[in-house]
């Protein structure tokens, strides 16, 4: 059988059969053969009745175009299933076929971003024990990887493979392992590998990594010295220098610096830079020139959300609960949202509870009660408030905590025995207390009475979580023994501390001397006290109304002298 299908320029097809009616003639003897040819001729009987013109020698057969090939197609499966269900009564039969098993693993492997990373870092292990040389471009790009995955360790690796000659002569490898450092928390690394730069002076990234990295861990004084340190060695801050100085000065306050930082910023050019403009709204507020901060603010040509959050947030810092509302309001208005850090400075600073219930239904009707910092805030909101019921229900629906939502659950129960419970629960939860968990534990076990459980978390904080005690600790110890009566055992606790006990030690002493009449060791805390806060009269009442109860009234008037002679 012989045919041709012959695309024409018009669209239309001709299909030409030259051998069919010979086909049709052929004397087939074998019982397979015809069976076949039968199938094959059948098949061309029907796709070639339709619409056909019949000639000696040829059958030519137009097709107009897509509307008579559909036609043509519907056809086909009709024929084609009439021949399928008539085929055992013609001796058709067909061995059904069996799938091949194909060779390809069905269960789909899927890497994590660290995972493949991992692998890649082998890879480069087995390179380089091969005696293969690295190009630094493929170095840098994977310590960029490294950075944007937040990943020390997979960087750690990185860095043992390059050679120290590479570290000390190629700036942009050095200065990205040190960004890696830095903005992981470990400073001393970072700080090493700024100190061997030779060409640290070519551009301010090594620089203001290092700045950013102290900021973010609260070393302040650090990060304003670099920042001085660049001017001496002539190195030009750029525009991601100024905000990570300006959140040094806010931080501890040093407006003069913030100022000398401002006349630089404008000396360079940044001054309309609205990143800069945004890290000296912050920092004028919370240096206390909240009139300054507003200033800058309103002289802003393009106002991002970070710019309205952190004037709402000075205002809310500085008591302006109102000014604050104004600003929310005007932001709202401009299509811009709250962040996080706002409403929970809201909710923290509000005096009203009736106004923080108000802000507690705004963040649900905007799908933001959940957000993690928010929670926590009205955690906080409604158990100073008195609210537990409103609390515990917060607490248990939240979708995720952290270790602040735990300090806060704990110090909602600082009076109530439930405390213990939701300490052991954030134990078995894999989340790991820090200073002020156990600050909120132990004052609720002073307040509630429970020594043994106090001297058991003590216990647990210096040997399991190897906590070093702070005099916060220190003082909720005292204030545990001192309520129990045992005042022998808090003041040879105080002689026992690694430092000089301070105020809130010396005064936890005295009220439990106060509490139980203890006139020796009360003189003793007191005398400290009248040392470490002169201006604090409290101490010297506390100390006058011991000497009272012990019926020793000459003491009574002596202290009273004393207080008159410090103008108290």
């Amino acid at each position: 059988m012989l045919f041709m299908i012959i695309w024409l320029n018009l669209g239309a097809v001709v299909i030409v059969n030259i051998s069919y009616q010979a086909i049709n003639k052929r004397k087939i003897h074998s019982k397979q053969t015809p069976s076949i040819l039968q199938f094959f001729s059948g098949k061309m009987r029907s796709i070639m009745q339709p619409q056909i013109l019949h000639t000696p020698s040829m059958i030519l057969h137009y097709a107009s175009s897509s509307k008579k090939r559909r036609k043509q197609r519907q056809l086909n499966r009709i024929q084609k299933n009439d021949f399928y269900q008539n085929r055992n009564a013609n001796g058709l039969s067909f061995p059904v076929p069996s799938p091949t098993p194909l060779l390809i693993n069905l269960n789909t492997y899927t890497q994590t971003k660290l995972q493949a990373l991992d692998d890649v870092i082998k890879d480069l292990e087995s390179s380089i024990g091969k005696g293969i040389k690295i190009d630094t471009q493929i170095i840098s790009s994977l310590l960029e990887t490294c950075y944007r995955l937040n990943s020390i360790d997979h960087g750690m690796r990185i860095h043992r493979l390059i050679p120290t000659s590479i570290l000390r002569k190629n700036t942009g490898v050095s200065s990205k392992l040190l960004r890696l450092y830095a903005s992981c928390g470990y400073m001393d690394e970072a700080h090493q590998m700024f100190d061997e730069m030779s060409n640290r002076d070519e551009s301010a990234f090594a620089w203001n990594s290092l700045i950013a990295g102290y900021s973010e861990l609260g070393l302040y004084e650090d990060a304003i010295a670099l920042y001085f340190q660049m001017d001496e060695e002539y190195v030009e801050p750029d525009e991601f220098t100024f905000p990570r100085v300006l959140k040094a000065c806010g931080g501890l306050g040093l407006i003069q610096v913030g100022e000398a930082v401002h006349r630089d910023l404008i000396r360079l050019g940044f001054a309309n830079d609205r990143f800069a403009s945004n890290a000296l709204v912050d920092m004028y507020a919370k240096c206390g020139d909240i009139v300054k901060a507003r200033s800058i603010f309103e002289k802003m040509a393009s106002k991002d959300s970070v710019s309205w959050n952190s004037m709402l947030t000075g205002y809310v810092r500085h008591g302006l609960i109102i000014e604050a509302f104004h600003t929310g309001r005007r932001m709202l208005q401009d299509g811009l949202e709250l962040d996080s850090v706002a409403i929970s400075s809201l909710l923290a600073n509000v005096s009203s509870f009736k106004l923080g219930v108000q802000i507690h239904g705004w963040i649900l009707r905007r799908g933001m009660q959940w957000d993690l910092s928010i929670a926590n805030s009205l955690i906080v909101m409604y158990s100073s408030n008195g609210k537990l019921v409103q609390t515990r229900w917060l607490f248990d629906n939240m979708q995720e905590r952290d270790v602040v939502s735990w300090n806060s659950i704990i110090s909602a129960h600082c009076k109530d025995p439930q405390v213990l419970a939701y300490f052991e629960r954030m134990e078995n939860s894999g989340a790991f207390p820090d200073n002020i968990t156990f600050v909120s534990a132990l004052s609720a076990c002073a307040h509630l009475g429970l020594v043994r459980d106090g001297e058991r978390l003590f216990t647990l904080m210096t040997e399991k979580y190897r906590i070093k005690p702070i005099m916060e600790h220190y003082a909720c110890i005292v204030n545990l023994y001192g309520r129990a009566g045992l005042i022998s055992e808090a003041y040879s606790l105080v002689d026992k501390m690694e430092f000089d006990a301070g105020p809130t030690v010396w005064g936890a002493l005295l009220y439990a001397c106060y509490l139980h009449g203890s006139v020796d060791i009360g003189e003793i805390a007191a005398h400290h006290l009248f040392e470490l806060e002169p201006d604090n009269e409290h101490n010297f009442e506390l100390l006058m109304e011991i000497y009272d109860e012990a019926g020793r009234p000459e003491d009574v008037e002596r202290v009273r002298i004393m207080m008159v002679d410090r103008g108290l």
